[in-house]
């Protein structure tokens, strides 16, 4: 392969073979290593997942890392995209907050009034469109949450109940893994191991406009799709159904 031989200290490659074996220099690949803030490709991050002998799930969460979709999450593009038919449901369902979870719980498509409970989805990018990682990483989604404790533990029990054996899938296990490692939270409520179905009832949102207020919780299974509907429903013709329209309008 071209490396050195001979004995060593310690098993395991040593940086510039590393850096040999993924075509990059022993400076850059330093770096990498240190952290900076440099710019990695999807061609030199397959290199280095090849170098370092990395399976499917360490190699997807080191695209995942890097802020790149991982080739077996760019290899399944319907699991990403919905129906023109879900996307006219979403719109008609406006100004109440509605989206399209896939089995990662990634949100894969949301009418205006999404924006009001997760922002401008569209600046975020796909792998930071996902209902777990807005959980635990978005100070805006917790801090409109009623008791985010308590929403935090049911959304991972609602998770592990619907994903099931595929836990183990690797886009599943890889992003479990990258939430395990930037979130002390998810770390410890993880581990509780809670299983959990979904229950229709009404959830209290702390809105910075539209202060306390109470929304039916409803989801629905997209048929054929492997898909979720979810929905933050005001009571039609109420006044908060009217503020709604405001502000999505003004958004």
């Amino acid at each position: 392969m071209g490396l050195h031989s001979g004995r060593r200290r310690t098993p395991g490659l040593r940086r510039e073979e590393v850096a040999t074996l993924a075509g990059v220099s022993v400076t850059w690949y330093t770096w990498l290593e240190q952290g900076r803030d440099i710019r990695v490709s999807r061609q030199v991050l397959g290199s280095l997942a090849r170098a370092l002998g990395l399976g499917d799930v360490e190699r997807d969460h080191l695209f995942r890392l890097a802020g790149e979709v991982p080739p077996d999450d760019a290899a399944k593009p319907d699991d990403l995209k919905v129906l023109p038919q879900h996307e006219l449901l979403l719109a008609n369902l406006d100004p109440n907050p509605a989206f399209i979870v896939n089995r990662r719980f990634d949100i894969v498509a949301w009418n205006r009034g999404c924006t009001l409970l997760y922002g401008d989805l569209d600046r975020l990018s796909p792998e930071h469109r996902n209902v777990l990682w807005l959980t635990f990483h978005s100070p805006d989604v917790r801090a409109m949450a009623e008791n985010w404790e308590i929403e935090a533990s049911q959304t991972l029990a609602l998770f592990r109940t619907q994903v099931g054996e595929g836990l183990s899938e690797p886009d599943v296990a890889a992003l479990i893994a990258t939430l395990d490692s930037t979130s002390a939270d998810f770390h410890r409520l993880w581990r509780l191991g809670e299983l959990a179905p979904f229950v229709p009832k009404p959830r209290v949102v702390r809105h910075p406009k539209l202060g306390e207020v109470e929304l039916e919780y409803v989801k629905m299974h997209v048929a054929g799709e492997g898909k979720t509907l979810v929905s933050y429903l005001a009571e039609p013709g109420s006044e908060l159904a009217a503020r709604l329209q405001e502000l999505v309008h003004d958004t």
